[in-house]
């Protein structure tokens, strides 16, 4: 695995001149990855952008640590031979037209696995948009320049594996776009005709670049294996598996040929496993990236406090909290005593804890300080979701360092949702997640990322 995410030498069969197709932004952007160790094949040409083609890989005299394919599948076969005979043990399919399109593809696809496994070779796709590793700034992607990745992606501990292909794209352009997410490595595995999602799992289990490792899958290739290697690890694994009703079994057969499995077990299974499990793809994304800022613990309870500007709020959190199997942790009378104390004297705090009216007397700071003290020290409390309404005011709400210092004092787990001014929500947003606390911007994500922040599923 480690040739495909960190090869010295690659080739690019299949690299185009034509800035409108994608064989030019794979051929860019595997040339700014390596250099002078980029090898671009095309027959037709002489070379691009000044750097020399090869009519074939066999005629590149360096050694090839990776090759990645992108011409037409009836071709494909063919490039693979002239892979063994080159000598390269891993080649990445980024072409279609195999198995998700009927018993030709298959066939096709049948042919490329013998010539491969004769060969010893490892092959990542079909179907596929290839992978990045983040923090070697390694693009082997057709998707769009390697120039506005490298000013957008941030290194860091989550691996995101999707196994379509356009979808890691929308991951990724969302990710980019709309806050900090530290990313070790992404990687769209297509139809999965031999490099799976246990390969990647077995990798990133002792990457020391990655600590949260995010699948979305539309299926499991070796459930035992897979389950086996996700139960052995204290790096949280975060799935979402479509293909749950019959409807979507259907559209996955078609997509990237995925058979259908049953949800009742696979359900069991991620349980035994410890693997969290996500229904969407927002709620993947933002699990991800809290157990990435705020690491998992283990819990025997997941005992909740809610700090609320909303007694609405509070009411829609708790039935969430509920829906997740958490419950609403009981304050002891020296934590209320502590909250009384930042409270009108004709108001008495409970869990909902509706901070509006105190808020109105002393202050936000003043009150959001007490208040996540006072629960975050109660030996009640194993979690704390924190609502924020965001307004259009110059000064902040928090003594921002005073709660990052809070959270390492005592070591549970803090979720914000926030809603209200857009700005301040963007400001906000970065200095609490700059401190590694974690921001939301709907109440049941917020309630899943508690859930998950406490391995609770």
């Amino acid at each position: 695995m480690k040739a495909f995410f960190e090869p010295e030498s690659a080739a690019l069969i299949g690299a185009s001149a034509n800035k409108l197709r994608p064989g030019y932004y794979l051929f860019r952007n595997m040339a700014n990855s390596l250099g002078d160790k980029f090898y671009p094949i095309n027959p037709r040409l002489e070379n691009i952008e000044g750097i020399p083609c090869s009519k074939s890989i066999l005629d590149v005299q360096a050694k090839i640590d990776l090759a990645v394919i992108f011409i037409p599948a009836p071709s494909v076969p063919e490039a693979i031979e002239q892979c063994a005979q080159k000598g390269v043990k891993a080649v990445i399919i980024e072409s279609a037209g195999f198995d998700e399109v009927g018993p030709e593809g298959k066939a096709l696809g049948k042919r490329c696995l013998e010539i491969a496994q004769q060969a010893g070779i490892r092959l990542w796709g079909p179907n596929c948009m290839g992978l990045l590793n983040v923090h070697k700034s390694y693009i082997f992607s057709f998707m769009s320049s390697s120039s506005a990745w490298r000013e957008q992606l941030i290194p860091g501990s989550v691996a995101l594996v999707v196994q379509s292909g356009m979808l890691s794209a929308g991951f990724l352009v969302h990710i980019m776009s709309k806050k900090p997410f530290g990313l070790s490595k992404v990687c769209s595995i297509g139809n999965k005709l031999d490099v799976d999602e246990s390969d990647l799992l077995q990798y990133f289990l002792a990457d020391p670049e990655t600590q949260v490792i995010a699948m979305y899958l539309e299926s499991i290739a070796r459930g035992h294996k897979f389950f086996q290697l996700a139960k052995s690890t204290n790096k949280p694994v975060v799935v979402l598996k479509s293909g749950r009703s019959p409807f979507g079994r259907q559209a996955a057969m078609s997509h990237t040929a995925s058979l259908a499995q049953d949800d009742k077990v696979l359900d069991g299974a991620f349980c035994q496993s410890h693997i969290i499990r996500v229904r969407g793809m927002y709620e993947l994304m933002d699990v991800a990236r809290s157990l990435s800022l705020s690491p998992a613990k283990m819990m025997s309870t997941a005992r909740v406090a809610v700090l609320t500007f909303s007694g609405g709020a509070g009411v829609v959190s708790s039935d969430d909290i509920y829906d997740q199997g958490m419950e609403l942790a009981r304050l002891s009378p020296e934590t209320i005593k502590r909250i009384k104390a930042v409270f009108p004297e004709w108001m008495d705090p409970s869990n909902p804890v509706d901070l509006y009216p105190a808020m109105e007397k002393f202050g936000p700071i003043r009150v959001f300080s007490e208040s996540l003290n006072a629960v975050l020290d109660d030996p009640g409390v194993d979690a704390v979701f924190l609502h924020i309404f965001a307004l259009p005011i110059k000064e902040g709400m928090f003594n921002y360092d005073a709660t990052a210092e809070m959270i390492q004092k005592y070591k549970k787990p803090l979720v914000v949702w926030m809603i209200g001014h857009a700005e301040s929500i963007i400001k906000t947003t970065q200095e609490l997640e700059k401190r590694r606390i974690p921001v939301v911007d709907e109440l049941e994500r917020g309630v899943r990322v508690l859930a998950a922040l406490t391995m609770r599923r």
